[in-house]
């Protein structure tokens, strides 16, 4: 058997165009398709878990919501008015994190209602 070492070294040092046709060489000599290996879907499936909790994100507010907004903001986060202005002229921002996806729909409805672009990841 072929020393591995010697294989890997021997190969690193390979042109592109002479790395190609031993691909095809070896396909050939090992009957593989190349095309339909690179076409097949994969193998292994990933298991897609659902998450209990969202983050709830504000994007953006329609023009000439900018106080509603505010307002909508203030009591959610607990803010001053200064506060809650400064937060909504700095969107995109998240709101709030980790919130079961109940009271994530039901911030994002109040948000939406003030005239609110939200997001929830």
């Amino acid at each position: 058997m072929a020393n591995i070492d010697t294989l890997v070294k021997e190969l690193g040092q390979l042109t592109v165009l002479e790395a190609l046709d031993l691909s095809k060489k070896l396909s050939k000599e090992w009957n593989i398709d190349l095309d339909a290996l690179q076409a097949a879907p994969a193998q292994a499936s990933e298991v897609v878990t659902e998450s209990t909790t969202s983050t709830v994100m504000l994007i953006s507010f329609a023009d000439g919501k900018k106080i509603p907004i505010i307002k909508a903001v203030r009591p959610m986060l607990n803010l001053g008015l200064l506060e809650a202005k400064n937060f909504v002229e700095d969107l995109p921002k998240v709101v709030k994190e980790d919130l079961e996806k109940e009271e994530a729909e039901k911030l994002k409805k109040i948000l939406e209602e003030a005239g609110g672009t939200v997001e929830l990841k």
